[in-house]
């Protein structure tokens, strides 16, 4: 492995680490390694508002880089948002060279830095990594589509019951896949669930690890029924409910006293327009959105291809009884997918990609 991927796969773990933490920005790492081959600081962009990855590195530094070769995960912005221009920051710390993995598909940055730079004699490079291109996906899609790269997650046993035939919540698959919920949930940048779920689990929908993480949450709630004691209140980032036009206003002024922010969407055969609510979250700024809800949930998206990937968790269970993880009119069209089986504990999961 050469210098350059060497530093490059190490700004990539910087920018994994802080996934789900950034947008509507990229997550975004960067290394600054001496002449000699020795790192000199690090950085990582810590959300929208905030310095980016390279001025993060820099501050470690004085601001001063003299020689010095900057490594990005992202090629470098050029224009004033929330902060400046992390070019301006780069001339004046004196790099020598920037080498970089992913070019930015934001038009306000894209391919212009490639002028800048080499302008004040500082070499630039593009170094293309497979495993920095399939980082930034959900950015790319974000930016062509302006809505969200969707992931789905349903939990099952080998007989496909997700639940009690009350609908009852049941504890199906072990302890290390929670650890990886727990994954997906802080590396989104919000998650998706129902009305009904909520009712059912009372859900906490947060990460619970080393440190208690919120996320912001959408829910899907035709006709406002969500509990206003649900644990959810309490421990979402915020929350904004999809609802019917048709609404009592006494009810959603009760949601909006709870700093919920409700949005009216069309519905069809009584369901809220699904295309609709991903619209909105696309607005949002959202890259990675994280569904953890029950079969008719995904199976709804599923069957209008909104999903890009799919997590089916099956546990080595026979339930013999309890609620079908989908009806018997269901069906999936795997046939362009990527398939990926990887035993987790005890439990197997199916991870199910579609190219985009």
């Amino acid at each position: 492995m050469s210098a350059d991927t060497t530093f490059l796969m190490q700004a990539l773990t910087l920018a994994k680490q802080q996934r789900g933490f950034c947008a509507p920005n990229p997550s975004v790492g960067a290394v600054i390694d001496s002449e000699a081959g020795e790192v000199l600081a690090t950085g990582s962009h810590q959300g929208a508002g905030k310095a980016h990855a390279e001025i993060v590195a820099l501050m470690q530094l004085h601001g001063k880089a003299p020689g010095a070769t900057l490594y990005l995960t992202l090629e470098p912005c050029c224009h004033w948002g929330r902060t400046p221009p992390c070019t301006d920051a780069i001339i004046q710390a004196g790099i020598r060279r920037v080498v970089y993995g992913f070019h930015d598909p934001n038009p306000l940055v894209k391919g212009k830095s490639k002028t800048i730079l080499p302008a004040h004699a500082i070499q630039y490079d593009y170094m293309p990594l497979p495993e920095i291109n399939e980082f930034y996906t959900s950015y790319r899609y974000w930016h062509q589509t302006k809505k969200p790269f969707i992931t789905a997650k349903i939990a099952m046993s080998l007989d496909g019951k997700i639940a009690q035939a009350t609908g009852s919540p049941l504890s199906i698959t072990g302890s290390q896949l929670k650890e990886l919920t727990y994954h997906y949930r802080k590396h989104s940048d919000a998650i998706l669930t129902t009305a009904k779920t909520i009712r059912c689990d009372d859900p906490q929908l947060n990460v619970r690890q080393d440190e208690v993480i919120a996320k912001p949450l959408y829910i899907l709630d035709r006709e406002l029924t969500l509990p206003l004691q649900a644990k959810i209140l309490t421990t979402a980032k915020s929350i904004t409910l999809f609802h019917q036009a048709n609404v009592a206003a006494e009810q959603l002024t009760l949601f909006q006293q709870k700093n919920i922010r409700c949005i009216a969407v069309a519905t069809k055969q009584n369901h809220l327009s699904l295309p609709s609510i991903i619209d909105h979250i696309g607005q949002d700024g959202i890259h990675d959105l994280w569904v953890e809800a029950g079969g008719a949930c995904f199976s709804a998206f599923a069957r209008e291809n909104l999903l890009q990937k799919m997590l089916i968790y099956v546990a080595p269970r026979w339930m013999g009884s309890g609620l079908n993880a989908f009806d018997k009119d269901f069906s999936l069209d795997i046939s362009d997918a990527k398939l990926i089986w990887q035993q987790v504990g005890n439990d197997a999961v199916c991870e199910i990609t579609y190219p985009v």
